[in-house]
């Protein structure tokens, strides 16, 4: 538009230019010869100047025609310019047209997608349910018929009246059987208390003898605890375990029998779980020894896993295809909560301790206790050297040693080995 206005004033100066060369011709015209303002000589036509005002206005008229192309040329570039500009943005415009249609087909499978994975998961939550109502049909029949056998067993006396015990370490336990402990505890709370070691009383946390309690349970209930506290099935709670564990240092010993009564069992040094904020990880567990193996492995750090948390060190969910509860790093190496089967299984769903008799074999017992490791003793001995009466002092430690002792048809720990290595 400026280019446009420039040539067009330009044009104004020059047609003003012409019109002013003519009057200034017309007001200097030489007169007729025979006119009586005639001038006399050629002389007086030069004295007026108009040659030089001619020629003057003859280079103003070169400058602008020259202006003139020059503007005419930069015109055409800048129309030029325009028109590859105009192709440029049809150009883009056809690309955010496609960018659009690209998006809203984006959008539309983003939704499809969102629904069928909402209608998936409903079909898993469907599916999960279902197969925890199956395995309680097919197991109901079973515990029944071990219910009539339960007469048979053993079970610990019932605790004696209203008495709160300190803990399964009291004094006033003598025996092994079912005491109300108050221990590290919110309140106190009825379990075995386990006797039957020389070594001392440990507390059992969890115990399984003839499949009367399902152990495939939610998150929950296995942080606060479930079953027969009276001497039959059941799982003391995460909660519990962890106020334990955390109150002093313990060592935990898993018993465990098969069907055809072989006993064995597998004892750490050291055992003790987080807080239900982290989870509930193994926090310490060293110090393995025992005939069964050692099928926990490398878990310190490892959470606690049940079928609808998720929580494993696997890529499945080793709770869901155990069917079970568990500190699992692998889905095949233990499964002390998982199904009663009663022997062979063909599966990973029993009750397995993996280098004992197998994954695929469940297990008839397991009791799983913890035991308050007991403070170092120290005697000092006292020498009198004479005659400058200095005493020195010798500590010595005095630890237990451990061989193996039954607890009706299992093992517990015992003093006073044969050899010195240490057994439990």
């Amino acid at each position: 538009m400026k280019w446009i206005v420039l040539v067009l004033a330009v044009g104004c100066l020059a047609n003003l230019s012409l019109a002013d060369s003519k009057d200034v011709g017309t007001r200097y015209r030489k007169p007729p010869a025979n006119s009586k303002y005639a001038l006399q000589s050629g002389s007086d036509i030069d004295k007026c100047g108009c040659h030089e005002i001619i020629a003057k206005l003859k280079k103003v008229e070169s400058n602008l025609l020259q202006l003139i192309l020059n503007l005419r040329n930069k015109y055409s570039y800048v129309s030029s310019e325009l028109t590859d500009l105009k192709k440029q943005v049809k150009g883009v415009s056809w690309y955010v047209g496609q960018t659009s249609e690209t998006g809203q087909s984006v959008n539309e499978q983003l939704l499809q997608s969102t629904i069928l994975l909402a209608q998936t998961m409903q079909s898993i939550r469907d599916l999960t349910i279902e197969q925890q109502r199956l395995i309680t049909k097919t197991f109901l029949t079973e515990s029944i018929l071990a219910l009539e056998k339960r007469s048979q067993e053993y079970k610990p006396p019932a605790p004696e009246g209203d008495i709160v015990y300190t803990s399964c370490d009291d004094e006033r336990i003598t025996q092994t059987g079912t005491y109300l402990v108050q221990d590290a505890f919110a309140e106190p709370t009825k379990l075995i208390c386990d006797l039957e070691s020389p070594s001392g009383a440990f507390t059992v946390i969890q115990n399984r003898q003839d499949g009367t309690t399902d152990f495939y349970r939610g998150y929950s209930d296995y942080r606060s605890g479930f079953g027969e506290f009276d001497g039959g099935d059941y799982w003391l709670g995460l909660d519990r375990i962890h106020n334990m564990t955390s109150s002093g240092d313990y060592e935990l010993v898993i018993l465990m029998e098969d069907f055809e009564k072989n006993a064995s069992f597998a004892r750490y040094d050291n055992f003790a779980i987080g807080s239900g904020n982290d989870f509930y990880p193994i926090t310490k567990l060293d110090g393995f020894y025992g005939p069964a193996g050692d099928s926990y492995g490398p878990v310190v750090g490892v959470l606690f896993s049940a079928y609808d948390l998720d929580l494993d060190n696997s890529e499945s969910n080793c709770a869901v295809s155990n069917r079970g509860a568990w500190w699992y790093t692998d889905c095949g190496n233990s499964n002390m909560n998982g199904l009663y089967l009663k022997g062979v299984s063909g599966g990973t769903t029993g009750m397995f301790w993996k280098t004992f008799r197998g994954e695929n074999y469940s297990l008839k017992k397991s009791r799983m206790m913890v035991r308050r490791k007991p403070a170092a003793t120290t005697t000092t001995t006292t020498t009198t050297v004479a005659p400058d009466t200095t005493t020195m002092e010798a500590e010595t430690t005095m630890m237990p040693e451990t061989e193996m002792t039954p607890i009706n048809g299992m093992t517990a720990p015992a003093t006073n080995p044969p050899t010195p290595q240490r057994r439990f």
